[in-house]
């Protein structure tokens, strides 16, 4: 008689007992079978096993729980473990996860992402046992550090199935075969992947072996409602369907997906059971979700809700606060982490009942629910609301690995055959009419009682228009001969590999050439004695970092031609918005969800504003002379026949939201608001400029910016950190504690309450903290900091309130008295003008030459001395009805007034300073001249 295994037999495994202890407070006391299996037949506790393996089995499975025991093993053995997962936030979760559940033992954890740098030197050393990585800084590792594989025992691999991803499968596929490439005796790769489409072609590249599971860890009832029935088989027993009647046909109309969605859920509901519905894009969520709201009463999530309320404001949050009244929220990646964090909680604790979700939230995300509705054909290979965003058909495996979700709820990672048979989940297809419902036939059900699915072997393809950058990621992987490099390249002598790369049409001779020749002439490449080309040490630190070839050039064209305490935050974010990478960094042109008309209007008119503002803070910090401006703003600007492109207007708007995000006057929804953005979106772009800025300040030190412009290296570092978050410098220390929900909003109400470091955190009481905090994240905090033996804290001898209310307008502009004081400490005249010259006026006793409107500007804001004359006001006065009359027009005119005297009076540092402030341009309202009665004299 079979008999299950359990975790206390793990000790015979060679497991130390406070380990099983920890293991042993999960739900169950029994192994799935998949990790049974995993344990009796594939040796994961064996620490000196090295054949590498690939599990491939259903969301929810209980595959991570394989990779945490393989871990535990090794490193009771003094080994080190690499975990690896695509991104940030699966990084941070995992990290978190091995963190609380094993620190206290003298398990050491550090983790490392785009953003989490503070542990890359122990990684480097060694000093760790294990390091959990994002795909992309482990690749970024592997080729500058290739050293610190050697004392590494097992890499696992999680969510592998991700290899199947254009965007991020050719960058899994290079990790790997760099591992494999390595050929290190004792390192063994585990590999854990949901299910995927062109399974055998996978099987056939990685050389592993492979435990490959179709069994849930709970059983699945897999239908169609069609007609009020639910006609299900179930995982079990596939040939065999049975019925469950959701509805009376009566209730719904045919060929009406929104009856069958709102029967079908009201059903689910009133059994008392939990439903997660997948939609393809975030707006569709917030639609749906809103819609069911409004149609379906259920009790409200008050405890979720009383959370929600002391978090920051939001637009997302807003919507939830509306959601949760009636039990219901979305999950999408526009939700900042707090957001997300509270859904998820709330849906396991069964407050929420209804989630309405991406299907990009399927990856490393826990959302289980009793029932999962399938009601879309379509999902994105990409993110959405983009230009160049695209769905492609659902397939089999997509569904399989939503449906895994099912069932799932406070189950956990373990669970005997008892338990089992007292759980099932339902997976749900709506059959609104004849042709859906034979479609859902045809895409699943048919084939999932095939024999033969999941074997497809071809490889996949993908279009690779940027040839420069692909031929040196090529040589990061192999050095080639020019000549065979050139046959891979035109398929006649293309080893094996999982992504095919297809190139443009041409004359491909002549474009490799071209493309080596770029790569010699730029010191990317070297070629030995043997004629083998390899990469330079910059080479190498473009491929590890995965920017463009030309990225790289236009970064560097910029450091040779920068002066030396020259450069600004607003030209470093331009510049970065310029560069080809940073072209490609999505962001949304509107939401989604707004009418057609809407959307052009809005377009239109932000268009508009962006250019017009960037200009006035480029006229503003006296900037309108760099190179970076000159051609492609301010020379364009000055045509009036000229308009600036789809890319310029959006590079545009992304200087003007970085700006706005890392300087701390508007709050996140202000910032939301005024770009029409959500706050997910807005933290996803500051995280890719952080790494973008991190990859400029690796080429500036290469260049030799540590020795000769520290300070400007510095600037672009520090940057880079700040940029994460979104914080003011002051508010690094508490960023770079990476404590999960201590967002800009809540660094900044610390800051204002008077504490501004660790050692506050570490200090203050838990009912002191959550004075000025949520109770969630100072409890959270506290967890992280326990309270010391000092019962006296740190504090600012002057905090400025306790109760911070983000700041959304702008201070009025400083006295400026004690600037044109003279050495006696008496006031003098500083501009005299004189009605009968229009054609000059005089400075500091300088004389100054002006134009006849510049005159005309100048006398009126002098008659409005001391006040913010608005630009609807000085444009009408001056320029009257005329329609082509915008405010730039008046920038242009201080900018030439503030030359025009500096050309008199000497341009220097000190007399920038003076002038500027003299006539100041007062962002979003205005410009004024800033003298009072004794410093101006009008004649």
């Amino acid at each position: 008689m079979y008999k299950a295994m359990k975790i206390k037999d793990l000790k015979n495994y060679g497991i130390p007992s406070y380990a099983v202890d920890i293991w042993k407070k999960q739900p169950s006391l029994y192994l799935l079978l998949l990790q049974e299996e995993a344990v009796r037949n594939y040796g994961i506790l064996d620490y000196n096993k090295s054949q590498n393996l690939l599990i491939i089995a259903p969301t929810s499975s209980g595959k991570s729980f394989i990779g945490e025991m393989a871990a535990i093993s090794r490193v009771t053995h003094q080994k080190k473990i690499i975990y690896l997962v695509p991104s940030r936030y699966p990084a941070e979760e995992k990290y978190r996860y091995f963190k609380n559940l094993y620190h206290s033992y003298g398990l050491e954890t550090v983790i490392s992402t785009r953003n989490r740098r503070e542990n890359d030197c122990r990684i480097i050393r060694g000093s760790y046992k294990i390091a959990v990585m994002a795909y992309e800084k482990f690749n970024y590792f592997l080729l500058k550090y290739p050293e610190f594989l050697d004392d590494v025992s097992l890499v696992i691999i999680d969510e592998m199935q991700t290899i199947n991803n254009p965007k991020w499968g050719p960058l899994l596929e290079d990790i790997i075969e760099q591992l494999l490439k390595k050929d290190l005796v004792n390192l063994r790769i585990i590999g854990l992947s949901a299910f995927i489409e062109n399974q055998g072609a996978l099987l056939k590249w990685f050389s592993a072996q492979t435990l490959l599971s179709y069994q849930y860890p709970v059983e699945l009832r897999k239908g169609i409602v069609r007609d009020g029935t639910f006609k299900y088989i179930t995982s079990d027993k596939k040939n065999i369907y049975r019925k469950e009647i959701f509805f009376k046909p009566e209730s719904v109309r045919d060929n009406c997906f929104e009856d069958y969605l709102l029967e079908t859920v009201k059903y689910l509901i009133d059994q008392g059971e939990s439903v997660l519905i997948f939609f393809a894009t975030c707006a569709e969520t917030r639609k749906w979700a809103k819609w069911l709201a409004s149609r379906i009463k259920t009790p409200a999530a008050s405890s979720a809700l009383k959370e929600l309320e002391k978090m920051e404001e939001t637009s997302s949050r807003d919507e939830l606060l509306y959601l949760l009244e009636k039990g219901i929220a979305y999950h999408n990646q526009n939700l900042s982490w707090e957001e997300r964090n509270l859904v998820e909680t709330y849906l396991k604790k069964g407050e929420i009942k209804i989630i309405c979700a991406t299907t990009t939230m399927v990856t490393g995300i826990n959302l289980p629910s009793k029932n999962v509705i399938i009601p879309l054909d379509k999902i994105h290979n990409d993110d959405e609301d983009y230009t160049h965003s695209y769905r492609t058909s659902i397939t089999f495996a997509d569904i399989e690995n939503m449906g895994g979700r099912a069932g799932t709820l406070n189950i956990g990672n373990h669970q005997n055959s008892t338990q089992k048979k007292q759980k099932f989940g339902r997976v749900i297809f709506l059959a609104h009419s004849h042709l859906s419902e034979t479609a859902c036939e045809n895409l699943y059900f048919k084939y999932l009682k095939s024999s033969n699915n999941n074997t497809a072997t071809s490889h996949l393809v993908k279009k690779e228009k940027d040839l420069l950058t692909y031929i040196l990621r090529l040589l990061a992987k192999n050095n080639l001969k020019p000549k065979k490099l050139k046959n891979y390249l035109k398929k006649e002598d293309n080893p094996s590999g999982y992504w095919r790369f297809v190139f443009p049409k041409g004359n491909i001779d002549e474009e490799i050439n071209n493309c080596l020749n770029i790569l010699k002439e730029n010191q990317l490449t070297k070629e030995n004695n043997n004629g083998v080309l390899s990469l330079t040490p910059n080479g190498i630190l473009i491929a590890a970092k995965r920017i463009k070839v030309e990225t790289y050039l236009f970064f560097k064209t910029w450091i040779n031609y920068t002066k030396k305490g020259e450069i600004s935050n607003l030209e470093i974010f331009y510049l970065l918005s310029q560069s080809p990478d940073g072209k490609e960094l999505p962001i949304p042109c509107y939401h989604s969800s707004i009418s057609d008309y809407k959307k052009e209007k809005y377009k239109c008119d932000r268009e508009e504003i962006h250019a017009e503002r960037i200009l006035q803070l480029i006229f503003q910090q006296n900037e309108q002379d760099k190179k970076l401006y000159q051609k492609k703003i301010i020379l364009k600007n000055c045509k009036q026949d000229e308009i600036f492109s789809l890319p310029e207007q959006l590079s545009f708007k992304k200087t003007l939201l970085l700006h706005d995000w890392i300087t701390g006057v508007k709050n996140v929804k202000t910032i939301e608001q005024e770009y029409n953005l959500y706050r997910g979106t807005i933290y996803r772009l500051g995280e890719g400029f952080s790494w973008l800025a991190d990859s400029l300040s690796a080429i500036a030190e290469n260049t030799g910016w540590k020795k000769k412009r520290k300070d400007d290296l510095n600037q672009i570092k520090l940057l880079s950190n700040r940029l994460i978050e979104g914080v003011r410098e002051e508010g690094l220390n508490f960023a770079n504690l990476y404590i999960p929900g201590l967002s800009r909003y809540h660094i900044e109400k610390l800051l204002h309450a008077g504490y501004n470091n660790k050692q506050c955190l570490d200090e203050l009481s838990k009912e002191d903290l959550s004075k000025i905090l949520p109770d969630a994240l100072a409890k959270r905090i506290k967890n992280d900091f326990p309270p010391l033996l000092s019962p006296s804290f740190t504090k600012n001898d002057k905090p400025k309130t306790k109760n911070f209310s983000p700041v959304s307008s702008l201070p009025s502009p400083p006295s400026r008295t004690s600037q044109l004081k003279t050495k006696n400490e008496k006031l003098k005249t500083v501009l005299v003008i004189d009605r009968l010259r229009p054609d000059r006026i005089i400075f500091e006793s300088k004389e100054v030459k002006v134009t006849t409107i510049g005159f005309s500007l100048i006398y009126l804001l002098a008659q409005h001395r001391e006040q913010v004359m608005s630009h609807e006001d000085i444009l009408k006065k001056l320029w009257g009805e005329e329609t082509e009359a915008i405010y730039t027009r008046i920038i242009q005119h201080i900018y030439q007034f503030r030359k025009n005297i500096l050309d008199a009076i000497g341009n220097n540092k000190t007399n920038k300073e003076k002038v500027k402030d003299i006539l100041k341009v007062v962002p979003r309202r205005g410009v004024m001249l800033n003298l009072n009665d004794k410093e101006l004299k009008i004649n």
